[in-house]
């Protein structure tokens, strides 16, 4: 025990090891050790030269469980010559599982490496270890688990949580950005541009058949884009109803055209209670435009005058195909009987039979997807009179001269010269719409100025 010197590491046993005899401390002139403390020493002596195992009652680890008995007095062993040089771990004897307490000094030789920070204030890591101790080697992460994994889980847990707020503040503020610029921006999808163009269209068909069609003597309601369309197509600004927000139902129009703006203004009202007839539609599903009849005095009694005109239309059509001086095809004469053909058609075809013989091909509507029961507003005639052999140019001309001098209740609006899809050319003669409704009364005779319905 004389020649340990303090610092030094005391070898520790490794559990299950067999027992090593110490070599004996070689004299010394340090001061003499206490009795109790040599006779535990003697003790251990004896127990490692005789191999005797530990005690029952000895724990796990050389600890004793209770009391050690007091070992009796043995002679003092003789002086063992110093063995040769080894190395200072080696050299250091091996603690007795019974030595009893242990002093300062030997806790701090036994302890070794537990050494601690010096007061100084460095780091763990500048402390050097003590002379011919191994260092420790370096922890090494579980398979599997990376280096960085073995930070302080509270750390890790609070770096976790500020990129998953991050990333959730992009996204955020991504989906907002998104919405603004297609909200913005519709005209820049495909779908968006495709349903601009087939509105459009459908906007700039009705204006056309309603600029050509209807006659410049009504009043028609319109949204303000449509009545812009139909000012520069030349109908005439008078007679043109801009509708807004603030608009009653225009029931002192004779035409209204539907468009999705107006459908928004009066919903389906306005088709079931005041404008129950189309004379023409365009577009199709949210981009259909109608151009509907309006009767001011509401669906019903537009109804009624309708009936009560069809069937004076029937008579008046019944007469004509008795006329010696008109020729009827089977298809007109169904037409005619059914009484399909505009009140003012047939004015005008007794007026100029009585001039000079006509010959009808068929009757017609010009209003595409009009409802059933709007009188057809067109005839096509012959090219020529056969019955006194006139030229194309001459019966032509014969007609538009009897036609213009009519009264203008049912004078036509157009004359003009089409090729039928046979190749027959015919002079089609033309009314305006809507159609009046009661034209002939109780009188099959011709009444006078069209009637607004």
């Amino acid at each position: 025990m004389a020649e340990e010197q303090p610092g030094r590491e005391l070898p520790q046993r490794v559990r299950g090891a067999p027992r090593t005899t110490p070599s004996p401390p070689a004299p010394s002139s340090s001061p003499a050790l206490s009795e109790e403390l040599r006779q535990r020493m003697r003790a251990a002596v004896i127990a490692e030269r005789s191999g005797a195992a530990p005690k029952q009652d000895e724990a796990p680890g050389g600890e004793t469980s209770g009391p050690v008995p007091e070992p009796q007095a043995v002679p003092e062993p003789p002086a063992v010559p110093e063995p040769p040089a080894v190395s200072k771990a080696a050299a250091r004897p091996a603690r007795a599982a019974n030595a009893g307490p242990i002093a300062e000094d030997e806790i701090t030789q036994w302890l070794g490496t537990s050494v601690k920070p010096p007061s100084s204030g460095k780091p763990p890591s500048a402390v050097k270890p003590p002379s011919g101790a191994t260092p420790p080697s370096p922890v090494k992460p579980p398979a599997g688990q990376s280096a960085g994994s073995l930070r302080p889980a509270g750390r890790s847990q609070a770096r976790w949580m500020t990129r998953f707020a991050a990333v959730v503040l992009v996204i955020g503020v991504l989906a907002v950005g998104g919405v603004m610029y297609f909200g913005r921006s519709p005209a820049l999808s495909p779908t968006s541009a495709a349903a601009a163009r087939q509105a459009a269209e459908a906007r700039a068909a009705a204006a056309s058949w309603v600029a050509q069609q209807v006659s410049r003597d009504v009043k028609v309601s319109c949204d303000p884009v449509m009545c812009a369309a139909l000012r520069a197509r030349g109908f005439p600004s008078p007679e043109l109803a801009v509708l807004g927000s603030t608009s009653e139902v225009p029931t002192s129009s004779a035409v209204v055209v539907e468009t999705p703006a107006v459908l928004s203004l009066f919903g389906s009202n306005l088709a079931t209670a005041w404008a129950p007839a189309v004379l023409a539609s365009f577009g199709s599903g949210r981009f259909l435009v109608a151009v509907r009849v309006i009767d001011r005095n509401g669906a019903a009694a537009y109804q009624t005058k309708l009936s009560a005109d069809l069937a004076d239309r029937k008579t008046a059509g019944a007469a004509l195909l008795n006329d010696p001086q008109i020729s009827v095809p089977p298809l007109a004469s169904g037409q005619l009987t059914a009484g399909a053909v505009d009140s003012r058609l047939l004015e005008a075809l007794v007026f100029v039979a009585g001039h000079q013989p006509i010959s009808i091909v068929q009757f017609g509507n010009p209003g595409p997807g009009a409802s059933v029961g709007v009188p057809l507003r067109y005839v096509d005639l012959a090219e020529r009179d056969r019955a006194r052999h006139l030229s194309y140019a001459a019966y032509v001309k014969s007609l538009r001269t009897y036609l213009s001098t009519a009264d203008a209740s049912f004078r036509p609006a157009s004359m003009t010269t089409v090729v039928l899809p046979d190749g027959q050319r015919v002079l089609r003669v033309e009314v305006s719409a809507p159609s009046p409704l009661g034209v002939f009364g109780t009188q099959s005779a011709p009444s006078g100025a069209p009637q607004e319905s």
